[in-house]
């Protein structure tokens, strides 16, 4: 099944339409990935650590960006297991689109339990 493709309205500022885990989530897998999806396509060159990030109590979390497919969806993988039972932010701030337009700062916020998906026997 497809999803219908996004169309952009030039009227409205570039945003962060969809996030997994959502805002508020609570027993997400330590080793999770987190998605951000955009209205519009990202410039890559944009996309770094300060502008998309993951945060907990100590900080930024270690890890790698992706961007992916249309280049509206960015996939953050963290570099260490995610602290149990702490919040996480999903920070955007400075993303740009192509042309040259700012997405519009978000910031959601979820809680890794102490399980990860390796730890799921099935």
């Amino acid at each position: 099944m497809r999803l219908a493709r996004e169309t952009e309205d030039p009227t409205r500022p570039p945003a962060v339409v969809h996030v997994d885990p959502w805002d508020g989530a609570t027993g997400v897998f330590r080793d999770s990935p987190v998605a951000v999806r955009l209205s519009t396509p990202v410039d890559p060159r944009t996309l770094n650590p300060q502008t998309l990030r993951i945060q907990d109590d100590d900080g930024p979390v270690p890890g790698r960006l992706a961007l992916c497919g249309d280049a509206r969806l960015v996939v953050f993988e963290a570099s260490r297991p995610l602290r149990a039972d702490v919040w996480h932010f999903i920070v955007v701030s400075g993303l740009a689109d192509p042309r040259g337009r700012r997405v519009l700062p978000h910031w959601s916020r979820f809680i890794a339990c102490n399980v990860g998906r390796e730890d799921i026997a099935l």
